[in-house]
């Protein structure tokens, strides 16, 4: 009776330590303070050895956000990249070697995340040689937080207006990698919230500071309809991406078609 109590005892004891002596690695990345569009984020990526046993050969892969048409381009401008890292496209790889049980080291860069019509998110994930207890620890994710300028807009102002045109675009950042594809054309925002168009009467307009489902002013937001002989051909949202000079970044859709255009509106 005695030898059938005492080895489940054991054998219980012996799994639990071989766990726990192995090495287990854990990616986190600590929430970037909120910055404002296109102003640079400074992103760190903590990779510790929260196991019992040294982690050797620790690399460690982050996958940046990508343009939504050209995914080997990253969607912002990346600096001050961590010396043990190299990047690839919009893959950063990095060497860590070994890390220490019950230590850590981290990865630093800057990221600049343009406005965007989609979730601009960092992904990390780390992997080591040795044997580890778990794997289930080994990835993060994060989604920096932007802010948007307020750039009150008043009648009697006008505005250069860039744009790209294409399928599934997702940001005005993916027109300027293709600068050839720019084009421009100015607009005045005129009494009772009307738009004309200096270079084509024929066209007009409204414009608004009131979001969708508010009832009040928010100076970040900006949308304009234009329309042609009573019919709407555009129609354009965005937010505050720039104090200097004043700009607004956002997506147009034109009725009935799969085509959008990234708009740059700069007062």
């Amino acid at each position: 009776m005695l030898i059938r109590s005492v080895l489940p005892a054991i054998t219980t004891f012996l799994l639990a330590s071989t766990a726990y002596a192995a090495a287990d690695v854990r990616v986190t990345i600590p929430q970037p303070a909120a910055v404002h569009v296109n102003d640079p984020s400074a992103i760190d990526v903590v990779v510790a050895n929260i196991g019992n046993k040294r982690a050797d050969g620790v690399v460690l892969t982050i996958q940046l956000p990508t343009t939504n048409t050209t995914p080997i381009h990253v969607m912002g401008v990346v600096s001050g990249l961590d010396s043990r890292c190299s990047r690839s496209g919009a893959t950063v790889t990095c060497a860590l070697s070994s890390i220490a049980r019950n230590s850590s080291t981290t990865v630093s860069f800057d990221m600049a995340l343009p406005q965007a019509d989609k979730t601009l998110a960092i992904n990390a994930s780390a992997t080591s040689t040795s044997a580890e207890n778990s794997l289930s620890n080994n990835s993060a994710v994060s989604i920096p937080p932007l802010l948007n300028y307020a750039i009150p807009v008043a009648e009697g102002d006008s505005a250069v207006v860039e744009l790209c045109t294409g399928t599934a675009l997702t940001s005005f950042y993916e027109c300027t990698l293709f600068p050839s594809s720019l084009q421009s054309f100015d607009v005045d925002f005129v009494a009772n919230q009307e738009l004309s168009f200096p270079i084509d009467p024929g066209y007009g307009g409204t414009w608004s500071q009131i979001p969708p489902g508010s009832l009040q002013t928010d100076p970040e937001y900006l949308s304009m309809t234009i329309m042609s002989m009573g019919e709407i051909v555009a129609e354009f949202e965005g937010w505050g991406s720039s104090d200097l000079p004043e700009c607004f970044d956002g997506m147009t859709t034109f009725p009935g078609s799969t085509y959008v255009s990234p708009y740059h509106v700069c007062l």
